[in-house]
């Protein structure tokens, strides 16, 4: 077995968007004589980057930075493509006897670098696209599917362009252990177990695929587990500090030219619109590569009615400012959801992959051993941010100048801040992707909400809104009552009322009649 002693050193610099990992980078390189290997996805292309929020060349401060800006919006990048670049580019830095500093937001890249078979990944060319999608989608899926060779799947088996309810229904039957995992409505995760099972011609479910898979990952010797003795910095911040840094961010980002890069991306979305409708290949999926970077798919019901409104006149221009501030809105909201998926990552995929399990589970020596063998994180609290340098860079170079000389223990980590230590334990002690026995589907049908795992059906149980649910259930008996006897007295006041009309209605005939007689 390697031990962590004789492994390569590596730095590496995660955490969600807006909380300055770059500038943290960037104080390493230039405090270690670093280099820096770019770790986002979106920030791999070329162009754009006040989407991509790239660092700027002010910034790098002369810092050389690898695997940034250098591909076509045209083009979609593989993780087994990201992980093969990083390791030769780390080595390049390494043989110049410089420090590589790894870095992004990209967690399932990183991830899938540092601790290989903690998301196991294939060197075929069409196997792991790599996208934003794969930050939500391995949250609950750590398991990339075959590939897909010949004739189009869905050409082979057109079930695969069934509505959602079929397919949810057709994969019930043929693999009823991964639709429990799917919530009915998530087409793309039961779109992709069905292609898992069309692709192999109809002989492997995706469950068994991916039992098939975590057997492989529990057997991989702990030499095998990481590549490099790990130190990892998590830059993070308190949630209500980042929320509100982000949205000023965003409206910094609108401010500062953005407009211009959203223009860019339209011409060419339309571009590829047009040779699609052609009948030639073309599209654009708004899920995959470039497209999916926030700030274009938000503005895009903008942009569409403003080409519209351009054609028909102005009559609409009130409605087209609405339909803007919608999308400014949404562009907030989905900064705000990919930093909380981000984290999430950290703290349900990331922490566990390191061993940072929780004291007093039952394989807590195990534990112990692995987070040795697979290295240190250390996190960083950028809450303050007129503070940055003392707390954050500063800290971080000097853990790091003690960990590169090997000479000094390195402090406990939840010492750090109380944000350590609320945020360093994982949300719980397992990868839920490895506990196929908790896949169990229930359904609340209080709420009408459908829960996919023990861990969903607690957060509901728990949520004011099953509670008020439950609260109102119990009392609707009382309320049933009150309303009837309310409508009773309603009846009963309607019916004196009538009574009263029809007496002096009697009276008022009876005296016609004497008048007349």
């Amino acid at each position: 077995m390697t031990s962590s002693s004789a492994r390569s050193p590596l730095i590496t610099v995660i955490g969600a968007t807006g909380t300055g990992k770059s500038n943290v980078a960037v104080d390493l390189a230039l405090a270690l004589n670093g280099e820096i290997i770019n770790g986002d996805a979106m920030q791999m292309y070329e162009g754009l980057p006040i989407i991509t929020n790239k660092i700027t060349k002010e910034e790098m401060c002369g810092v050389p930075h690898h695997l940034l800006g250098f591909l076509d919006v045209k083009d979609v990048w593989r993780v087994g493509k990201f992980v093969r670049e990083a390791e030769s580019i780390i080595e390049e830095i390494r043989s110049r006897g410089r420090i590589p500093i790894l870095v992004g937001g990209t967690h399932y890249y990183i991830q899938s670098l540092l601790f290989p078979y903690s998301i196991p990944i294939s060197n075929k060319p069409n196997e792991s696209q790599t996208d934003k999608r794969d930050e939500e989608d391995y949250l609950d899926e750590s398991y990339p599917f075959p590939s897909v060779s010949g004739e189009i799947l869905e050409e082979k088996y057109p079930i695969l362009n069934a509505e959602t309810p079929i397919l949810y229904e057709t994969l019930q039957q043929i693999d009823p252990t991964i639709a429990a995992k799917w919530h009915p409505n998530d087409r793309r995760k039961i779109l992709r177990s069905l292609q898992i099972y069309y692709a192999s011609n109809c002989t492997r479910t995706a469950s068994e695929v991916y039992a098939a898979q975590r057997a492989q990952k529990r057997l991989a010797p702990d030499s095998a587990w990481t590549r490099y003795k790990n130190l990892i910095f998590w830059v993070h911040a308190e949630t209500d500090t980042l929320k509100n840094r982000l949205d000023g961010r965003v409206d910094k980002m609108i401010g500062g030219g953005m407009w211009e890069e959203i223009k860019e991306m339209k011409i060419i979305y339309d571009s590829a619109i047009a040779i699609n409708k052609a009948g030639e290949e073309g599209g654009v999926d708004l899920n995959s590569g470039i497209w999916q970077s926030i700030g274009f798919k938000e503005f895009l019901p903008f942009l569409e009615m403003r080409g519209k409104i351009d054609q028909e006149g102005d009559e609409k221009q009130k409605e087209l400012e609405e339909v803007k501030r919608l999308g400014l809105e949404s562009m907030k909201t989905a900064t705000r959801q990919y930093a909380r998926s981000q984290v999430k990552w950290i703290r349900i995929k990331f922490l566990n992959a390191l061993g940072t399990g929780e004291e007093g589970a039952s394989d807590t020596q195990q534990t112990k051993k692995k987070r040795n063998e697979n290295g240190d994180i250390f996190l960083l609290d950028s809450t303050d941010i007129t503070s940055f340098s003392e707390t954050v860079s500063s800290t971080a170079v000097a853990i790091a100048k003690d960990f590169l000389s090997g000479s000094t223990p390195l402090p406990d980590p939840l010492s750090l801040s109380p944000l350590a230590r609320t945020s360093l334990l994982p949300k719980r002690a397992y990868d839920l992707a490895d506990r196929p026995d908790l896949w169990i589907q229930r359904t609340c049908e209080l709420c009408g909400v459908i829960c996919t795992n023990a861990d969903e059906w607690r957060i509901h149980a728990m949520s004011q809104r099953h509670k008020k649910t439950v609260s109102r259930e119990k009392r609707r008996p009382e309320v049933d009552m009150f309303i009837k006897m309310r409508k009773d007295r309603e009846e009963d006041e309607r019916r004196r009322v009538v009574g009263e009309l029809v007496n002096v209605l009697e009276e008022f005939t009876d005296r016609s009649m004497e008048k007349e007689g």
